[in-house]
């Protein structure tokens, strides 16, 4: 659109006069809303607020001044010369007036009545009144601060002394019953929540109640350490019972523990593990082992893939029935056999080795070729001759003694009941 040099002039001369009527308009009333907001701020900061409670009424009373006689006259509450005028300051021009009146009370002291009194005031000022006085510990049964109103029962609970430590010291406080959490507040212990407190803090006292505060506090720290790998076995049923390779190795992982050492009283306790951080995952180790079952037979120290303990190679095939048992022998002596490794010879003259072992002569003549199996089936000493002479043979049960390579091997047979087949 076009203007004019006149439509410019207009213009400008509209805004030239127009400006500064809005900004002194705006001056204006910024300068009113300052003053009110002003007077707000002197007026909050002066006005005083009371409540005045008159038995069970209450009337709230705003005013400039602080002085509690020309608050209370701002009331509609009648004052007689018995009346007292109780105050409580709860904030700077915040508080409350309590307008006491006379009324008659019972006083006890425990379970004793004292008297009936006359009181303008509290519960305190009834039991003063009463010639009561509480000792430290005792307790009313209303708050001492209570304004009294008529037929009221005051009763005066005497605190009994109970055994208190902590902190290092023990030492007797009066308390006039309720929890062991109430005493410890009454006497200003604070806890955390890791302190022990005997017996328990919310368990109630008797006279007869010995409480115990022990203070727990720890040390945390960080400790480096090791995951264990775990095995874990496939089976393969093209392969015997007794095959076994390892198709992965196994692999430690990594871990950061943060334990805690807890102290009691100052003195270590125990320590615990709070948390744990696994760093390196452990590789699990894989085993391959066989399924199936060897042929019967006595076959390469192994018969049905159980481990032959005899390293005797027999000088004829030994066939086995289905229980593993020889089929063709001459008899079968049942009995109690030991093991033993010790010694290097035996007393036949030849070298001691699984499969050689030892018996009273006089029942098994040395040369005799047998097959031992424990009774249960399962363990299988295998081909042994009657090469040695048992020590037992004077003074044991024992019908045989097998030689086995170590110690260990002795203890895991122990002593257990055999079938010795004489072949």
């Amino acid at each position: 659109m076009y203007y004019s040099k006149m439509d410019y002039s207009k213009k400008a001369l509209f805004y030239n006069n127009t400006l500064p009527k809005i900004q002194i308009a705006a001056i204006v009333i910024g300068s009113v809303l300052l003053c009110f907001a002003i007077a707000a701020t002197v007026l909050y900061f002066t006005l005083n607020v009371t409540a005045v409670f008159c038995e069970d009424q209450v009337q709230t009373v705003y005013s400039f001044t602080s002085d509690n006689e020309k608050i209370l006259a701002k009331t509609p509450f009648t004052v007689t010369k018995k009346d007292k005028l109780i105050p409580y300051e709860v904030k700077s021009r915040r508080k409350i007036l309590t307008l006491a009146k006379e009324h008659t009370v019972k006083v006890y002291d425990g379970k004793k009545f004292i008297k009936k009194v006359k009181v303008t005031g509290t519960v305190e000022d009834a039991i003063k009144k009463a010639g009561l006085k509480l000792r430290n510990g005792d307790e009313a049964n209303l708050p001492l601060d209570y304004t009294v109103t008529d037929n009221i029962n005051i009763v005066v609970i005497r605190g009994f002394k109970v055994t208190l430590t902590a902190d290092g010291e023990t030492r007797k406080v009066n308390f006039s019953g309720g929890t062991v959490k109430q005493l410890l507040k009454k006497e200003g212990i604070a806890l955390s929540d890791m302190d022990i407190v005997e017996p328990e803090r919310n368990e109630k006292i008797t006279a007869s109640t010995t409480v115990t505060v022990k203070r727990v506090t720890f040390k945390d720290k960080k400790v480096k350490g090791k995951v264990p790998f775990e095995t874990k076995v496939e089976y393969d049923d093209s392969k015997f019972e007794d095959e076994a390779k390892v198709k992965t190795k196994g692999k430690d992982g990594k871990k950061i523990d943060t334990v805690r050492d807890l102290y009691i009283d100052g003195k270590y306790h125990k320590t615990e593990t709070i948390h744990t951080e696994i760093t390196k995952k452990p590789v699990t180790k894989i085993v391959i082992r066989g399924s199936k079952s060897r042929p019967g037979g006595y076959l390469n120290g192994y018969v049905s893939g159980k481990r032959i303990i005899s390293e005797l190679t027999p000088p004829f095939k030994i066939e086995l029935d289905e229980n593993n048992r020889p089929i063709k022998y001459k008899k079968i002596i049942r009995g109690k056999a030991t093991a033993y490794c010790t010694g290097t010879t035996c007393s036949t003259g030849v070298r001691a080795m699984p499969g050689r072992v030892a018996v009273d002569p006089r029942e098994i003549p040395y040369g005799t070729k047998m097959y031992i199996v424990s009774s249960d089936g399962r363990w299988h000493y295998g081909y042994a001759t009657a090469s040695d002479t048992g020590g037992f043979i004077h003074n044991s049960s024992t019908v045989v003694d097998l030689y086995m390579r170590s110690y260990n091997d002795c203890v895991n047979f122990g002593r257990r009941n055999v079938d010795i087949y004489i072949l």
